[in-house]
């Protein structure tokens, strides 16, 4: 593919970024508190016991780091073991979050599992892959060829997968902890 024959689609990136964001403020709901910084409201709830933590009030998203979602998407009848998708808040800022996505356990034998970074940007409503297995910095287009042998679209193509991803996780995965259960007394 020349240089010319590839056009960066400026639109349809946003997009696949955009709805990224939605698809995982779906799976780790405590990103919802970015939205309406409603932090003040659920920081018992999310907050690890203050014997633990050194948060100051001024930076109460940092609450959010270290929250983890696990989530089955298969069972392996072989090894009696699941697959799983962790996402794990690793960074929590005022306008940025940077998640970490990966697929447990390691299948070595048939494949690599997927594993990436991912920035979450809060006043923009979009997510985008900033790291996927370890490449970092993944330009928007590259030319053909180049040196890592990547696609000329290699990041629209990573955020794509990102999506299908999510997508599977919001089908068929089932959370790995128990829900809270309400009831009327």
């Amino acid at each position: 593919m020349s240089k010319a024959s590839y056009s960066i689609d400026l639109i349809k990136q946003m997009a696949v970024c955009d709805a990224n964001y939605i698809r995982l403020l779906k799976l780790v709901p405590q990103l919802a508190a970015y939205l309406d910084k409603s932090f003040h409201n659920h920081i018992e709830e999310f907050a690890p016991p203050k014997s633990q933590t050194n948060i100051s009030v001024d930076e109460p998203e940092k609450v959010l780091e270290g929250i983890t979602r696990e989530f089955c998407i298969a069972d392996l009848d072989d090894v009696q073991e699941k697959v799983t998708v962790e996402i794990k808040i690793l960074e929590a800022f005022k306008y940025t979050t940077t998640l970490e996505i990966v697929q447990k356990p390691q299948l070595k034998t048939w494949m690599t599992n997927p594993s990436m970074l991912v920035r979450v940007y809060h006043d923009a409503n979009t997510a985008e892959v900033i790291s996927y297995q370890g490449h970092r910095n993944l330009k928007s287009r590259y030319s053909q060829p180049n040196p890592k042998m990547y696609h000329a679209d290699e990041k629209m193509q990573v955020n794509q997968f990102l999506g299908e991803w999510l997508t599977h996780c919001l089908q068929v995965g089932r959370s790995i902890e128990a829900p809270e259960l309400i009831t009327n007394a």
